[in-house]
């Protein structure tokens, strides 16, 4: 009975484990994205200086990005609201963004 409570609890504590990476963006992806959108934003503005066409670029630009990293906009902006409630979550994600940008 002892073995079949520990199976039992194993198996919630992975299921757990599953779903809460399913709920949000994890960091590293979600530091690629940001970092991937940034690079989109500074060629936008620099080819294109006088506005004309730069949201229409933009937008097209994040959406491949998304694609990119297989993540829907719903999907990107819930994870995004996920950082931004959780300090934590937020800190790591900025930590991230340090290491990617001191690599490049």
């Amino acid at each position: 009975m002892k073995r079949l409570g520990s199976i039992l609890l194993v198996f919630l504590l992975v299921f757990s484990a599953c779903k809460d990476s399913e709920t949000y963006i994890d960091v590293e992806t979600m530091a690629s994205i940001i970092m991937d959108s940034k690079k989109a934003e500074a060629f936008v503005q620099t080819s294109y200086p006088d506005n004309n066409g730069q949201e229409e670029f933009l937008q097209q630009f994040n959406a491949d990005i998304l694609k990119k990293h297989n993540v829907s906009l719903e999907f990107y902006q819930s994870s995004l609201d996920f950082y931004k409630s959780n300090p934590k979550e937020m800190e790591k994600l900025i930590n991230c963004l340090k290491h990617k940008r001191a690599k490049e």
